[in-house]
């Protein structure tokens, strides 16, 4: 979480809060982290994953294979 809160502050996201949770109940994808109010679920396991969510709060876009697709 520390470096979430790092990666964002270093970004220039003052807009951005980095909340920790209890279960997400997504456990079977590792750490997982979410973005509203859009509803993007992104797995933060690899080094790519904070600066790939980072990308998508700066620029709306993001590595969609770190991308946690729900059912609908």
């Amino acid at each position: 979480m520390q470096s979430i809160k790092r990666a964002a502050k270093e970004a220039g996201l003052h807009d951005v809060r980095v909340q920790k949770s209890g279960c997400l109940d997504f456990c079977e994808f590792g750490t997982t982290a979410v973005i509203y109010p859009e509803g993007i679920w992104y797995t933060l396991e690899g080094e790519d994953a904070v600066a790939a969510m980072v990308e998508h709060l700066q620029h709306g876009t993001g590595a969609v294979d770190l991308q946690i697709k729900m059912d609908e």
